[in-house]
């Protein structure tokens, strides 16, 4: 029996808050058997005497009580569910997989850093519900584009098509070195504003025609052509041993297929996981090799040197998993760890690390919290470098941590960027269940606010793609510090502004009840 709800949710009339009700429907079918999975695997953590297990427990309460309340209220934008799992995923999975980095850091600390998850979750949460009794959906107006959005989902497919197809050949012509002119003309910073304007195309192309594939309305050849250009736009993404965004796309799809059919697209991430985890484990080799010293930018890989670099990053690969299957067999046999084991994806899902680093420095080191001098760094950093060429680096207040925890001198910030996450930033400002109740009281209204406004908002408008470029940002948020995560962000949401102006119009989206779309 086939379902037919995709189909009827996905035409004209589709509204950010509409799709998402799939979402909450869907969330509120998972959430039992999720609580249920999660302090069955706390209780075996505690039972096996595994460190972390009590932080585990307290990390999975939280994102339970996360999901019931937004299934229980929602009305547009997944982002507190989103967060809230992305939480569990980053500092309770290390904990699952018992990371070597966990066992140098005492008992104590682990339970301070699931306190300190927690007390975000529950807070963000809290102030979400009681923000959503506040605020009321946004006005049915919307910068449509119209003419596009007019033909339904035939609109749709030709839009997410000319989006992949723009973004893909703007990444060829780089990729062939063509485009050298072009920047050579161009004032000082633009090349950011114009990568940021590719990823963005890109992504929002990917997403709108993935929601197409996930609610059954595409042709074959489409899906097809669908499937080779993310292929594409992933592997020339990551040919430069930088993997975030061929994940950026990748989460893209995976969202749109989710949103779309209300159901998880496991096999689709089965094998992106699998893809992203092979080529993780011989990523550091290949930097050394390519980057030298200079790990704060990529190799610049031509479209003409990929398949020989991706044979040659498959051989390291290969190896390098060999070579972890064998140390685990001497480990086994000598009874000591190995300490050269390569690097996989879920070493590289870690955030608890960098919470109990900064737990472990202003609890026995006595360093003294910033005061929110990492978050005052912001206001600056959303100028355009364009405007000003000399303002500081993106990545300033993620340096003013490392520089003041001593994790870095200033010198070495230049070549190498150590990542935070905002609660790890958080709470070196403003230390222990302090911050982790400001980080989650922003958040939550944040979150109800941009819910609201963005409700009652068309899908293929200026606003639609607003609101998939603040979720997507927040899904590859993981490691940014506040700075980061804010100057991406309005990045994005101005080039979306500039670039959709001459082709949207401001009108009211009434859903007639004679038209089927």
């Amino acid at each position: 029996m086939t379902d037919s709800r995709p189909a009827r949710v996905l035409d004209r009339y589709t509204e950010v808050g509409t799709l998402c009700q799939t979402v909450a429907s869907a969330v509120s079918r998972i959430v039992v058997p999720f609580a249920v999975v999660s302090f069955s695997t706390a209780a075996y953590l505690g039972y096996e005497g595994r460190p972390g297990a009590w932080a585990f427990a307290m990390m999975a309460v939280g994102t339970c009580f996360a999901l019931k309340v937004w299934a229980s209220a929602a009305v547009g934008l997944p982002l507190l569910p989103m967060l809230a799992v992305q939480n569990l995923l980053i500092y309770g999975v290390p904990i699952l997989v018992s990371h070597e980095v966990i066992l140098t850091f005492t008992a104590d600390e682990l339970f301070t850093a699931g306190r300190e998850v927690l007390i975000l979750n529950v807070a963000m949460a809290g102030s979400w519900l009681l923000s959503m009794r506040m605020f009321q959906p946004g006005l049915p107006y919307s910068y449509v584009f119209f003419e596009i959005n007019r033909e339904g989902i035939k609109g749709w497919r030709r839009m997410g098509f000319s989006m992949i197809v723009s973004a893909t050949t703007f990444q060829v012509l780089l990729g062939l070195n063509l485009l050298g002119g072009l920047y050579a003309i161009l004032p000082n910073g633009s090349d950011s504003l114009i990568n940021t304007l590719v990823s963005v195309v890109g992504a929002c192309g990917f997403f709108l025609v993935s929601m197409v594939i996930g609610g059954g309305a595409a042709p074959v050849t489409e899906k097809t052509a669908f499937w080779v250009l993310l292929t594409i736009n992933a592997l020339i993404s990551a040919s430069g041993f930088l993997l975030a965004g061929a994940a950026a796309y990748l989460i893209s799809v995976a969202a749109g297929l989710f949103w779309s059919g209300g159901r998880v697209p496991w096999r689709f991430l089965a094998i992106a996981f699998l893809g992203l985890t092979f080529l993780n484990v011989g990523k550091t080799t290949m930097r050394e090799r390519y980057w030298g010293t200079d790990e704060s930018r990529a190799a610049d890989i031509s479209i003409s040197q990929m398949p020989a670099h991706y044979a040659e990053w498959a051989d390291v690969s290969l190896n390098a998993i060999l070579e972890n299957s064998e140390s685990t067999r001497d480990q086994s046999a000598l009874g000591s760890p190995i300490k050269n084991k390569n690097q996989t994806l879920l070493d590289r899902l870690d955030n608890l690390q960098n919470l109990l680093f900064v737990v472990d420095a202003m609890d026995f080191g006595h360093v003294k919290p910033l005061y929110g001098k990492t978050y005052s760094l912001i206001p600056p950093l959303l100028i355009p470098r364009v405007l000003w060429p000399d303002k500081p680096r993106s990545h300033e207040g993620q340096i003013l941590l490392n520089v003041h925890f001593g994790r870095q001198d200033l010198n070495s910030t230049f070549t190498t960027y150590i990542a935070w996450g905002l609660l790890p930033e958080v709470y070196g400002n403003f230390g222990p269940i302090t911050g982790s109740l400001l980080l989650g009281v922003f958040l939550g209204v944040s979150f109800a606010w941009m819910e609201n406004f963005l409700a009652r908002k068309l899908l293929v408008s200026t606003e639609g793609l607003i609101a998939l470029s603040i979720f997507m940002n927040l899904m590859n948020s993981f490691e940014m510090v506040a700075s980061v995560l804010v100057t991406s962000m309005f990045q994005s949401i101005m080039v979306i502004v500039i670039a959709s102006a001459p082709f949207v119009r401001r009108m009211r989206n009434p859903r007639p009840l004679a038209d089927s779309g």
